[in-house]
């Protein structure tokens, strides 16, 4: 959204309560289920827009409701413009998941691939001081910090010990992690989730959006306005206090910390202890 909305001349700040950048995300996978995406079709995967249409409905189960029709027809309407954005306009680049099929494959309009894409690896030497300020990736998902990818470079790794080519594969990769170690005191080659907040930070530096860690969203400020409240500014604390940012076009919400809260926990549901 950052990203988008500095491509469009909107002036940008991201607000992020950690001290570095990139969360849960920086640790997760990386795919995102966009079916009819442009990496599909440029290889010849092409469906009816009405099969992950129907594949939802059987998922998330029937009938909808009018505010879940909507939020599902604008996800499979805008996430393919989505991809196409980023690939033309920014950093960040996909691989396709054009093997891969949906996780309940034996449900009525399954997809057995062409549904997801990945964030490429990402060179993260292009962020120069800003790779310090993301989140690692998670040492239990690395070999000795470094970051593998699902597909070819996981079997390269698998398959060391049985194949010449894949042994190289896998010197070249370690060989570039230990200089990495020494030059910048971390892996750089970025996989998965890591890749993907990597290069979106490369994208939202280069739109000159402003970047404030350890900055929390503690409160929104609304106007009423023709009798309608509308959202017009941020209330964020920070290290030096307190913060009020008034916003001329909107404030997004992209967070999930609602398991952290203990005490909107205990207003939705019972919570024993041992």
């Amino acid at each position: 959204a950052a990203v988008t909305a500095a491509h469009l001349g909107m002036k940008v700040i991201v607000a992020e309560k950690a001290q570095r950048l990139g969360g849960t995300t920086a640790w997760s996978g990386g795919w995102m289920w966009i079916p009819r995406n442009p990496l599909a079709r440029e290889a010849g995967v092409h469906e009816d827009p009405q099969a992950p249409w129907s594949y939802l409905q059987e998922e998330l189960g029937t009938p909808w409701g009018q505010p879940q029709a909507a939020r599902v027809q604008a996800l499979l309407r805008h996430g393919p413009a989505m991809v196409d954005f980023f690939r033309r306009h920014t950093a960040l680049q996909f691989i396709d998941g054009n093997a891969i099929p949906d996780f309940h494959g034996q449900r009525p309009h399954a997809g057995l691939g062409g549904r997801s894409v990945c964030a490429a690896p990402f060179d993260g030497r292009a962020l120069g001081a800003d790779l310090a300020r993301i989140e690692p990736p998670l040492p239990p998902n690395t070999l000795w910090g470094m970051g593998i990818a699902a597909g070819s470079d996981l079997r390269h790794f698998i398959n060391a010990l049985h194949s010449w080519a894949s042994f190289k594969h896998v010197a070249r990769r370690l060989t570039r992690h230990a200089i990495d170690r020494l030059v910048h005191g971390q892996g750089t080659h970025m996989v998965n989730g890591h890749a993907l907040v990597g290069a979106l930070v490369k994208s939202a530096t280069a739109a000159q959006v402003q970047l404030w860690t350890q900055h929390a969203g503690v409160g929104l400020l609304t106007d009423t306005q023709a009798g309608a409240e509308r959202v017009v500014g941020a209330e964020l604390l920070g290290p030096n206090g307190r913060l009020i940012v008034r916003a001329e076009r909107g404030v997004v919400l992209s967070c999930g910390g609602f398991p952290r809260d203990v005490a909107r926990l205990r207003e939705q549901v019972r919570i024993e202890t041992c």
